[in-house]
């Protein structure tokens, strides 16, 4: 690899460090404090919110605009790590990826996919070569995970130890 290519892939890696770091300034409000009630009365009673007088048509919108927001960026951080997008990222296994990712890590975490996503990736890395068959071993790690760890690895830590994790 040649020096100049050295360094834009630094500055693209930096740049998604300091991406996720700025993400995760602007989300505590979505998960501590008022927004974060009124968004799981929006989700599950929305009567309660019309008898409280809030907007739920409007907190749902935007939990969708943030959620496509950041959806956004994770594609275009991985156009420009990458230089490529094809085809086969609209196929089915990449679809189900990232419910893997975060059944694993824990859904109700803000920590639980990243940690879902390091250890699916290694184990899929691993599994792969080993075997061809490596989605058969992902998906008995998935089955394990969701039968003796319901709340995911980071969900059930936070609850037995570290009641600090976001």
């Amino acid at each position: 690899m040649t020096r100049d290519r050295r360094g834009l892939v630094l500055a693209i890696h930096l740049g998604v460090v300091v991406l996720l770091g700025v993400l995760q300034l602007l989300l505590p409000p979505f998960h501590h404090g008022m927004m974060a009630r009124i968004m799981v009365l929006a989700a599950y009673a929305t009567g309660y919110n019309v008898l409280l007088g809030y907007n739920t048509a409007r907190y749902r919108l935007v939990a969708i605009v943030v959620s496509g927001v950041m959806s956004a960026v994770a594609g275009a951080a991985y156009t420009l790590l990458f230089s490529y997008v094809g085809s086969t990222f609209a196929g089915i296994l990449y679809s189900i990826y990232p419910l893997l990712w975060t059944l694993l890590g824990g859904a109700g975490t803000t920590l639980g996919p990243l940690i879902g996503t390091l250890l699916m990736t290694y184990l899929v890395d691993v599994a792969s070569g080993l075997t061809t068959g490596y989605l058969m071993v992902v998906g008995a790690v998935l089955v394990l995970t969701v039968l003796w760890a319901p709340a995911g690895l980071v969900g059930g830590l936070r609850a037995r130890w570290a009641r600090w994790l976001p």
